[in-house]
């Protein structure tokens, strides 16, 4: 039974004028909390009492606002329809192909959600909230291995801890961004419903998607099973029940009708594939590997996509084997591209976890915070 069925919707339901309305619609919770924090004047204080929570051994701080308090014991209750076996089921896919999803999430879900023009404006601002994008890279990469970690959606994981302060920096966002003297009405609200579901799906759809053009088709019942956790997660983040379907058919439907209305050019996604860009340059050093985010993100996205956020031409693949490079691994044909790619996929995953880490943490794990207020660091 499909997502519109079991809601006793038409197939219709995605129309523009829901999603127009979805773009000025945010998160009542999340924004109450927030509010009510900055009206009291304790957001240097829930920052600090919030800095590392998330700890699997760290219960909920004490002494929280009212609506901040009731928005955690919220949020920390899954909803009824949550399978645990599906979790567990979609959850050991990291196992198997940890380096190819961080890859897939790096050079197919963040370029197409950059591709986005109005949801680029938040995300370029949202820099000013946090400490650098090299650091969001990480903080977002360390999300979906804390979310499909064992017990990462258990009462104090990983993975539900970072969703539920990811809610809070999205509240915190449309608190400031929307105050900005620069930013644009026609865009919607910052972190809006329609964006946030677009994001939401570029993890749940994009990423078996991505898998598949590496080589990894996964079986039908293990991409429902992982489509199945980030069902969970959006609801934990706040996502609207009408725009979190229940089915990976129908959220595919759902993510290329965002994508439809939403993809075009802007300054601000041709910046924020480029900080991508220079990432991967960073954490896979040498002429060997200079042409692999260009390539990655073109065979994982297609070239219209990838053209709208300025990627340079793929070139990587014809180096290599030009040059019988470390990443020729016996694939001896020009043609067989696929398997070059996906193991430089595979090498630019484990490269993140360890020169990443490295580059922009001293190597200790990420926390997300919730920041206080807007700053200018880059």
């Amino acid at each position: 039974m499909t997502y519109f069925e079991e809601a006793g919707m038409p197939a219709s339901v995605w129309t523009d004028e829901v999603l127009d309305r979805m773009r000025g619609t945010g998160d009542a919770a999340g924004d109450a909390a927030i509010n009510e924090t900055y009206e009291l004047g304790r957001q240097e204080a829930v920052r600090q009492a919030l800095h590392g929570f998330g700890k699997n051994s760290q219960a909920l701080p004490t002494g929280l606002p009212p609506r901040l308090q009731h928005y955690f014991e919220l949020s920390s209750v899954l909803p009824e329809w949550a399978d645990p076996e599906l979790i567990e089921r979609g959850r050991a896919l990291l196992g198997r192909y940890e380096a190819l999803v961080v890859s897939t999430l790096l050079c197919g879900s963040l370029p197409l959600c950059y591709g986005c023009g109005d949801g680029a404006e938040v995300l370029a601002r949202s820099q000013r909230l946090t400490s650098g994008v090299y650091r969001r890279l990480m903080e977002t990469s360390q999300f979906v291995v804390d979310v499909l970690d064992d017990g990462g959606l258990g009462p104090q994981g990983h993975g539900l801890r970072s969703a539920q302060k990811i809610r809070l920096l999205h509240a915190t966002m449309r608190y400031h961004v929307g105050r900005q003297g620069d930013w644009n009405g026609s865009w919607g609200l910052p972190v809006n419903q329609e964006d946030l579901a677009g994001t939401l799906m570029s993890f749940s759809v994009v990423i078996p998607r991505g898998l598949a053009r590496l080589g990894v088709d996964l079986p039908r019942e293990d991409r429902d099973a992982f489509f199945h956790v980030w069902r969970v997660v959006g609801h934990v983040l706040g996502v609207d029940n009408q725009l979190n379907p229940s089915t990976f058919d129908d959220g595919a439907e759902l993510f290329d009708t965002i994508l439809r209305r939403q993809q075009r050019s802007s300054e601000a996604g041709i910046a924020l594939t480029k900080a991508i860009l220079d990432f991967i340059r960073e954490v896979l050093p040498g002429p060997a590997f200079a042409g692999a985010g260009p390539t990655l993100i073109r065979h994982l996205i297609g070239d219209p996509a990838a053209d709208l956020v300025k990627v340079p031409a793929a070139d990587f693949t014809k180096t290599a084997l030009q040059a019988g490079s470390v990443m020729n691994f016996g694939y001896g044909k020009t043609g067989d591209t696929v398997p070059l790619v996906a193991k430089a996929a595979s090498e630019l995953g484990l490269a993140v976890f360890k020169n990443g880490l490295r580059l922009t943490n001293r190597g200790r794990r990420y926390e997300w915070q919730v920041p206080t207020g807007l700053t200018e660091t880059t």
